[in-house]
């Protein structure tokens, strides 16, 4: 199992499609950017930020298919966003079907880091996609995967409170105790951001530990 951390430069991003969006995230104090699906293409997103966004100006983003506001918590506002990277090329959605995974990016004031886990050759491939689109993305790391130096290393913040609330409410038992629906009226959420939640993380988890085994 491979890992590589790219860099993209502001330019790439928008390259991508993406630069009005990362710009908005920037303005409103991103906390945490978390893929619950991602196609390559695309995907949907549940971003965490300290201000509430320009929606106006978000409804205009090309960029963002669809986005709902999910909750206000004590300090910061959770969406959903919809989006797609109007310049991949199609291929893109083919070639990300045989990474492992690419973990939630890291937008900072001078771009956004991105690790792509899979095989060598599925990694090259999602490169080619890259450059396909004219971006030329900065390789910080290609070498082995090692996962977290712990288990629940391989989780975000979120995911490890979701994950951590089914558990106590009785959903991993034998039979369950709780359904998703009971675990999202606790956390005061939807029960497709549950799922989605409990999937990624699930995912994330066995990643972590066959890519040991490999």
């Amino acid at each position: 199992m491979r890992e590589a951390i790219i860099n993209l430069t502001d330019e790439e991003i928008e390259a991508m499609g993406y630069g009005e969006l990362v710009s908005l995230c920037r303005e409103a104090g991103v906390r945490e950017l978390e893929l619950l699906e991602d196609e390559g293409t695309g995907g949907v997103s549940q971003i965490e930020v300290e201000t509430r966004f320009d929606e106006d100006r978000l409804d205009r983003i090309e960029s963002v298919e669809d986005w709902e506001f999910i909750t206000e918590k004590d300090d910061s506002y959770l969406y959903l966003l919809e989006v797609t990277a109007l310049e991949m090329p199609e291929t893109a959605s083919v070639d990300h079907d045989d990474l492992v995974g690419m973990c939630d990016p890291t937008v900072s004031d001078r771009g956004m880091l991105l690790s792509l886990v899979g095989s060598q050759e599925s990694i090259r491939a999602m490169l080619r996609n890259f450059e396909e689109a004219g971006i030329a993305p900065d390789l910080h790391k290609l070498g082995e995967y090692e996962g977290g130096q712990r288990t629940l290393d391989a989780l975000t913040d979120r995911q490890l409170d979701v994950l951590q609330t089914a558990y106590d409410m009785g959903f991993y038992e034998v039979p369950r105790e709780a359904s998703i629906d009971d675990v999202a009226d606790e956390m005061g959420l939807d029960d497709g951001t549950i799922s989605e939640h409990l999937q990624r993380a699930e995912r994330n988890l066995l990643t972590q530990q066959l890519a040991v085994q490999d």
